[in-house]
């Protein structure tokens, strides 16, 4: 009779990863290792704080590829030309892996080795990054030898249209492109263009194949939530789930600050790896984007394998992974397809039928739509509303992401463990974080800087100043070819071309007609003003308070279901809430971004290319703006989940939600608890005689 008192002290302490006794109360024994190679010294190792430990350090990585892109957009756009609508194409492509698998893996929850899953699927997130940078391998990327090569020569403009010098006022030599001859040149193994129509003639493969990697981070990424949190709340008491899963998820969120982080190192290398005179803010100035897949790809392959290394069952635990089914229900068989279909459709119902559980779902789809677009251009936002380089967004992103999104997951597992938050108090609170977020996302409209001015663009709306017509004319220059030079006055102009510059002289233009003092330094002139800080306060108070929310949401995912559709439940979640913040918010922003766009990199050849130049107010208007009425949806959504739970009176008479037993109920309860340790103690003393 000691192995139920074993086991009733084991729930009572409410302690079963620290227990000293290595098995648990049906007489399994975890076991660590690999195949035949499971040391008896490695069973120490299978507790939960062991395995939160190695799985956060994985989460951490798989975030980080899954990050890496948005800090990357600008400079992909500048390397193959695409448009913001097309690099949220490839962020929504990480997602569409995801929906095709998310639901089909998290029914599966129950039915596999969940930390061995997780390590071959860490592996493939690896695999994919790796792949994502295949382009640069296959298609280069220009070099800035021509001009380190140029030295101090003073030189005349000799130099084609999207140089990395620059158009420079000839009015014999006329620099806009022709495509017949660059056909021409092409053939007869020149490389037009500074080495960029490599990249630029195989855009649309280059975007196929980030594509193709981003989609194969989307299936990797699949189990990531619904096989920890079910693995983790089928191992502990359902009060220590929020805490754990807290831990996790704070070192997931971990991975923007380390992608943005890192991200803004490498957008400080040039993309050739070589040394350069060229600076982060001159207009062919490309990072090293590739560097990052590469480094975090092969890491990832090396954290996946010890989570192949776990067991099954952690010792002590609740229950195990085996699926819980309906009384008399048979074992479901591989082969018994339809079986399986008819359990899938029934747990859909079910969750379609419950009210709470929607109503938290469609506020979670419409805050992660206006999170996923904002958070994917953020960082463009940033480099032109306060005239950022990108490494310098990055870094900020970083910063943001850490003071932020990370203290707020963590608070939030840490709240809901020393509260003992059950459901009922999480949807108070998920009610009380988004008023307060929806209310940052208000006073992020009013911080803006001023719209830099074009002098003598041919057509732009930041257009300023006039010129002598007949002055710039004998320049020749290509109306098309925007390539932005500060002159010694501060005054930014279309090129050097459009200054009037006739030469260069080390890194300056001289000879500049249209400058004070006739000389320029390629780039746009700092535009920026003070209303950044106070930018960054309120986008972290918004953040912060966003994902407070998430672990709130989790316990309310997984208390208002049925404890058979737990998984689905979270996977059926994940499903939603990726269509909406992982495909469309991306897509639907970048569309939104390339409406406001005053300058378009002259492409003519290849067909359409980045972006140059923005309408920063509409761009503040419209990123910010939509945002703040997809939050105030989500805050309403919030409500009307808090308005069922009460209406239904779903979670009044759950006594294992960390809510304390009243009236009749509770002294039940504890009538209950002493009969079964008076019956015990008999147990006990029986046994002893």
């Amino acid at each position: 009779m000691a192995a139920p008192k074993s086991k009733q002290m084991t729930e009572e302490n409410g302690d079963p990863e620290t227990a000293t006794d290595a098995e648990s109360d049906d007489g399994y024994t975890p076991e660590c290792g690999i195949g035949q190679f499971k040391p008896a010294a490695l069973r120490m190792c299978a507790t939960m704080p062991m395995f939160t430990g190695f799985y956060s350090i994985s989460a951490l990585l798989t975030s980080t590829l899954s990050s890496f892109v948005s800090s990357q957009v600008t400079t992909l756009e500048k390397h193959f030309g695409f448009s913001s609508s097309q690099t949220g194409f490839i962020m929504a492509a990480n997602d569409v892996g995801f929906l095709a698998m998310i639901l089909f893996v998290s029914f599966l929850a129950s039915r596999v080795h969940i930390p061995r899953s997780l390590g071959l699927f860490t592996i493939m997130f690896g695999v994919s990054g790796i792949f994502c940078a295949l382009p640069y391998f296959l298609f280069g990327a220009p070099s800035p030898a021509s001009l380190t090569e140029a030295g101090n020569v003073s030189m005349t403009s000799a130099q084609p249209a999207g140089s990395f010098l620059g158009q420079l006022c000839d009015g014999v030599n006329d620099t806009s492109l022709n495509c017949d001859a660059l056909k021409e040149d092409s053939s007869g193994g020149s490389q037009p263009e500074d080495g960029r129509s490599a990249a630029r003639g195989h855009a649309g493969t280059a975007l196929a194949l980030i594509a193709v990697g981003m989609v194969l981070q989307g299936v990797a990424k699949t189990p990531r939530m619904p096989f920890s949190t079910f693995y983790v709340d089928n191992n502990l008491p359902q009060v220590k789930t929020g805490f754990y899963m807290g831990i996790i998820i704070a070192v997931a969120i971990m991975g923007p600050v380390l992608a943005f982080a890192l991200g803004g190192l490498f957008s400080r290398i040039y993309v050739t790896l070589e040394e350069t005179t060229l600076h982060y803010r001159h207009p062919r100035w490309i990072g090293a984007w590739w560097l990052g897949y590469v480094t975090f790809g092969c890491i990832a392959c090396v954290v996946g394998l010890p989570l192949f290394c776990f067991p099954r069952r952690i010792k002590g635990g609740r229950r195990g992974t085996e699926p819980v089914r309906p009384h008399g229900e048979p074992p479901s068989v591989p082969g018994k397809m339809s079986q399986l279909v008819k359990e899938f459709l029934s747990a859909l119902v079910r969750l379609w039928t419950n009210p709470v559980y929607m109503c938290v779902m469609m506020s979670s789809c419409t805050i992660l739509f206006a999170v996923g677009g904002t958070f994917s251009f953020t960082p463009k936002y940033m480099e032109n509303q306060f005239a950022f380089p990108a490494w310098r967004a990055n870094m900020a992103m970083a910063g943001v992401t850490l003071g932020s999104a990370c203290l707020g997951s963590f608070l939030g597992g840490y709240v809901s463990r020393r509260m003992k938050m059950g459901p009922a108090a999480s949807l108070k609170a998920i009610s009380a974080v988004s008023a307060v977020s929806v209310l940052a996302s208000c006073l992020l409209l009013v911080f803006s800087c001023p719209q830099p001015h074009v002098h003598n663009s041919p057509r732009s709306r930041a257009s300023q100043g006039t010129s002598l017509q007949d002055s710039l004319d004998s320049c020749a220059c290509d109306d098309g070819d925007y390539f932005p030079v500060c002159g010694d006055d501060g005054k930014t102009f279309f090129s050097p071309c459009h200054a009037g510059c006739q030469g260069t002289a080390r890194e300056n233009y001289v000879n500049c007609t249209f400058t004070a003092g006739g000389t320029a330094i390629a780039g746009m002139c700092d535009y920026s003003c003070n209303m950044f800080y106070p930018f960054v306060i309120f986008f972290c108070i918004q953040n912060l308070f966003g994902t407070l929310a998430i672990i709130p949401k989790l316990i309310v995912y997984i208390r208002s279901v049925e404890e058979r559709d737990k998984a689905m439940g979270l996977g059926f979640n994940a499903f939603m809430t990726s269509i909406s913040g992982g495909i469309l918010g991306p897509v639907i922003f970048g569309k939104l971004i390339d409406g406001i766009c005053i300058q378009w990199e002259q492409r003519s050849c290849t067909g359409g290319g980045a972006c140059q130049l923005y309408d920063n107010d509409s761009f503040r208007l419209k990123l910010l703006g939509y945002q703040l009425i997809f939050r105030a949806l989500s805050f309403v959504f919030a409500i009307l989940a808090f308005i069922s739970a009460k209406v239904t009176k779903k979670f009044d008479k759950k006594d294992g939600d960390g809510e304390p037993l009243k009236g009749v109920a509770k002294k039940a309860a504890e009538v209950a608890e002493k009969g079964n340790h008076s019956l015990e103690r008999g147990n006990t003393a029986e046994t002893r005689n």
